[in-house]
């Protein structure tokens, strides 16, 4: 049996400004999706733990045609990845098992890029079973093709490299391939869940609207030059509540959602307590992130976010991207 495993994300900061070839810090996390891979038999089984989907059976031939099948079904993941790479070497049957409940709490999905992992390990065990060499190119390709075309790939980069990176889309002005950073010893964060996921599609089809139609594109280039200014920041505290603020003035502008009344609530409560607060993505829901040079005072926020009915997480750096085991 096959196993390989690929982590989520939190995007730190650069939400947005990323679509307009801005640099944006992703930090991969230590919740991984986990793709169970056993060759045999006349026909391909696909099971799910995690996402609801049902247990499908599919020939070779099936697989390998021009049909994909339903985005609900498990299956559709594999037919994107056998489409995007040389699977003639690809067995008569076998086993596939995809688990994403670390993406979950309880019957909800937390919004830590769960898309993206499943995809890059879904990819990384059938490139395992075809001796073929994982290329982040071809994952950037697979998930584009799983999601509409939608997103910049910052969750790919953070599930296909791992640890803590800088990234540019493709198509930016000056692009550069992801690569690994690091923040301050000094700069503490807490994360928090805010109870209910996002439709981040639905976020990213407003954004590129409203940039079709503004007048004035300001705010999003504004938010486009925090991002890249913290990147160099000699006070990343007061660089992170710039960026805040330019992020508060696009969601007023161009109607996004980005605060919910949780993650208002969750900035509240973060002035309050003099931390940084900002959503992690598109918005909405999912999670939070607060800044801090003081543990106590993060853990302060902490208390107080629970007290108001949301839930902290314990995230860490992943410091790897594909792991695969026999």
């Amino acid at each position: 049996m096959i196993e390989a495993r690929a982590p989520g994300k939190v995007v730190l900061w650069g939400e947005y400004a990323v679509l307009l070839g801005a640099p944006a810090l992703v930090m991969a996390v230590n919740r991984r999706a986990v793709c169970h891979l056993t060759p045999g038999g006349q026909a391909w089984g696909f099971s799910a733990s995690g996402f609801n989907a049902p247990d499908a059976t599919l020939s070779r031939g099936q697989l390998l045609n021009s049909v994909p099948p339903a985005p609900s079904q498990v299956a559709n993941i594999p037919w994107h990845v056998l489409h995007a790479v040389d699977a003639s070497a690809l067995p008569a049957g076998g086993r596939v098992h995809i688990d994403t409940g670390d993406f979950y709490q309880g019957e909800t999905k937390l919004g830590l890029g769960s898309s993206a992992a499943v995809s890059v390990a879904a990819y990384a065990a059938f490139c395992e079973l075809m001796d073929l060499t994982p290329n982040y190119r071809t994952a950037l390709h697979i998930h584009h093709s799983l999601q509409g075309r939608l997103g910049s790939g910052i969750d790919v980069a953070a599930a296909f490299f791992g640890g803590l990176l800088r990234f540019q889309r493709d198509d930016a002005p000056t692009p550069a391939d992801p690569h690994r950073t690091r923040l301050p010893e000094t700069l503490q964060m807490a994360f928090v869940w805010t109870g209910h996921s996002s439709a981040t599609a639905d976020h990213l089809r407003r954004f590129e609207h409203w940039l079709q139609e503004a007048d004035d594109s300001e705010p999003v280039e504004a938010l486009a030059r925090s991002s890249s200014d913290l990147f160099e920041a000699e006070d990343l505290m007061t660089g992170l509540r710039e960026y805040v603020s330019n992020l508060k003035a696009l969601d007023a502008a161009a109607g996004l959602g980005i605060y919910h009344p949780s993650h208002a609530t969750l900035d509240r409560v973060a002035i309050e307590c003099g931390v940084v607060y900002k959503p992690c993505g598109a918005g909405g829901g999912d999670v939070g992130a607060a800044f801090s040079e003081d543990p106590e005072t993060l853990r302060v926020f902490a208390g107080r976010a629970a007290d108001n009915g949301f839930t902290p997480i314990a995230l860490e750096i992943a410091p790897n991207g594909i792991e695969i085991a026999r």
